[in-house]
């Protein structure tokens, strides 16, 4: 019996942790879509962190902007060409602390797309 328990709380557990990390990729896709279309900074942050909705841990959502060139430039403002990026990062906690490796892991998804504003 205590083999089956661990074998259904471990199902749950990885479960819920590749659903963590597939909202995490999806955050930071739909972050990068509000950027690319003229979304200031803090409507990008909006937009992913609405998007990991009930992923438990800390959150945290890094917008940067770069020119063909490298060159940094400000998200939000007329930049069309150049390139945003939106990383989403989540110290992700399970629910059954069983499983440590699944419980204090760090998750990451990072997306980037041409601005066309």
């Amino acid at each position: 019996m205590p083999v089956l328990i661990v074998l259904i709380f471990g199902s749950i557990e990885f479960g819920l942790a590749v659903q963590a990390r597939t909202m995490v990729g999806n955050a930071a896709r739909e972050g990068v879509r509000v950027a690319s279309l003229g979304g200031s900074s803090a409507d990008v942050q909006t937009a992913a962190l609405n998007a990991l909705g009930p992923v438990s841990g800390t959150k945290t959502v890094t917008v940067t902007c770069t020119t063909p060139l490298g060159n940094s430039c400000v998200i939000g403002a007329p930049n069309s060409g150049n390139t945003a990026t939106v990383v989403v990062t989540v110290n992700y906690t399970g629910i059954t602390g069983m499983f440590p490796s699944l419980t204090n892991a760090t998750l990451s998804g990072s997306s980037y797309m041409r601005i066309e504003t």
